[in-house]
């Protein structure tokens, strides 16, 4: 079955923090070359769900992975993307869509807090010694 996969996040009214998701984006595709992969957007900038899944439908998907970009149980991951689904799947019904966990509290975001501590004090010690 082919699939692809859509990284949706809020989006942002400034465009440096809509292309650090595009990046993430990017690297995901990099680390998967030949995986669809597509961004979209909930707010403030495009393409949003429905312009990436047609987009992956284009290609000829059989199914779409949602994958959320957040970190807690929000009105985008619980109200807002399942709505959209809705409205989508009967516009492609040979598409099987598959919502994936948001981040919530995954084991690997404990060591990513722990390393963001750790560089913070690092760089705080750094700035003490000039």
């Amino acid at each position: 079955m082919k699939s692809g996969v859509v990284l949706v996040a809020h989006g942002s009214r400034r465009e440096e923090a809509n292309m650090e998701i595009r990046t993430l984006t990017r690297e995901v595709q990099e680390a998967d070359p030949p995986g669809l992969y597509e961004v979209a957007f909930m707010q403030f900038s495009s393409p949003d769900l429905k312009e990436a899944v047609a987009r992956l439908a284009a290609q000829g998907v059989q199914q779409v992975v949602i994958m959320p970009l957040f970190l807690i149980t929000g009105n985008h991951v619980t109200q807002d993307i399942p709505a959209a689904l809705a409205e989508l799947r009967p516009q492609y019904p040979q598409v099987e869509f598959v919502m994936a966990r948001h981040f919530a509290a995954h084991p690997a975001l404990v060591q990513i807090v722990q390393d963001r501590i750790k560089e913070a004090l690092a760089h705080r010690t750094e700035e003490a010694v000039r």
